[in-house]
């Protein structure tokens, strides 16, 4: 059996004709290059050689990768910690506006911080996530003890949710559809499924190319567009009906990609390439460096 994760056809066209767009490495832990590949109907792009859903496991084993460690070290990852509190309202107050109901279910849920805020906020919150270390930081933080995926995948968990969220999880998921059905299953006729997804047609992600951070390979598997990602939930019974952009997420990725190069410059050239990421995308939502979707079942 394979130890590498075969792709056959577009996830979003279904095509099986590909081209190979660049080369990245795993920055964070084996350094080993994978294949960024784009789909030539609809330019949807993968990671072609990513491991298996079995075999992913070590690749996340680094202390810089923050929702499962928690880290504050370095300058990076202690703005990191700052941003988040603001996003943290940042996303509630979008949530308040565009959604109705308290009962969330958050999928990736990390070590916490999202659904204890959402909890101190008045929302009944459900937390799934698949490393033990991020649940054991989730519970000895907030007391909130967060479910396997294994029972949201075996429909063991409630099916009226009025919003699901997953917050930079879905370009790591593998069986794509199965969490689509579930989604469907799960959330109430009217509820509201959220996506925050990087945007592989940012300028940032332009500027640094292969060693754009939001690449993130081999752990990224799908690299969307607002226009891939839309289509993409059409065909499974999904539209999207709000967009709106993560505005802390230019500089993050900028500082992180710029850490990644040789002869690292920390400030102030990474800080004015997200700047200029941020401004392109209040003329063009769709040049966001992240966005987060708001989709309804159709």
């Amino acid at each position: 059996m394979s130890s590498t994760f075969h792709i056959s056809a577009c996830p979003v066209c279904s095509s099986s004709q590909f081209t190979v767009f660049t080369e990245v490495p795993d920055w964070l832990v084996s350094k080993e290059a994978y294949t960024i590949s784009q789909c030539n109907s609809c330019n949807f792009k993968f990671t072609s050689n990513a491991p298996t859903a079995e075999n992913i496991g070590p690749y996340y084993n680094s202390e810089e990768y923050v929702e499962h460690s928690d880290t504050k070290s370095g300058v990076i990852y202690s703005v990191y910690h700052y941003a988040r509190k603001l996003m943290l309202n940042f996303k509630l107050s979008k949530i308040k506006k565009s959604t109705e109901g308290k009962k969330l279910l958050d999928v990736g849920s990390g070590s916490g911080y999202f659904i204890n805020h959402m909890k101190q906020n008045g929302y009944d919150v459900t937390g799934v996530e698949i490393s033990d270390k991020a649940v054991e930081l989730c519970k000895d933080k907030f007391g909130i003890h967060a479910k396997n995926p294994e029972e949201f995948l075996a429909g063991k968990l409630d099916t009226d949710y009025d919003i699901i969220s997953l917050w930079h999880v879905f370009e790591h998921v593998y069986t794509y559809d199965e969490y689509f059905e579930l989604f469907s299953k799960s959330l109430k006729k009217d509820g509201t499924l959220i996506l925050a997804l990087p945007n592989s047609d940012s300028p940032d992600a332009k500027l640094y190319g292969k060693y754009w951070a939001a690449y993130d390979t081999p752990r990224h598997l799908w690299h969307f567009t607002p226009d891939t990602l839309s289509r993409f939930a059409e065909a499974r019974g999904f539209k999207v009906v709000k967009k709106y952009r993560l505005p802390l997420d230019p500089f993050f990725n900028s500082m992180v990609s710029a850490s990644y190069k040789p002869g690292f410059t920390f400030l102030p050239i990474s800080v004015l390439k997200g700047l200029y990421s941020l401004i392109i995308s209040f003329f063009n939502k769709e040049k966001s460096s992240s966005l987060i979707y708001f989709l309804k079942k159709k």
